[in-house]
């Protein structure tokens, strides 16, 4: 299964904060596989941006990855229990 409408089905049952949609729309087409890649690079990612002597004591929210982290751990989950 690599859509769901997983976005619209969200939207249509809660206000969700449209930068937070937006991260769910772009990665709402990828199987399940190609997700676990995407997590895997953002996790990279991520762990560069707080190893990062400039990022000391900045919220993990102001990592410019992170809704889209937030949208492909989402989708996992959700795949996870729908396949």
């Amino acid at each position: 299964m690599s859509n769901d409408d997983t976005t619209r089905k969200l939207s249509d049952i809660a206000p969700v904060d449209p930068d937070l949609v937006a991260a769910l729309a772009r990665f709402e087409h990828l199987s399940y596989q190609e997700l676990t890649a995407a997590f895997e690079e953002h996790t990279a990612r991520f762990k560069a941006w707080v190893e990062d002597p400039a990022n000391e004591g900045r919220p993990i929210r102001e990592w410019p990855g992170y809704l889209d982290r937030i949208a492909i751990d989402a989708h996992i989950e959700r795949r996870t229990w729908m396949e």
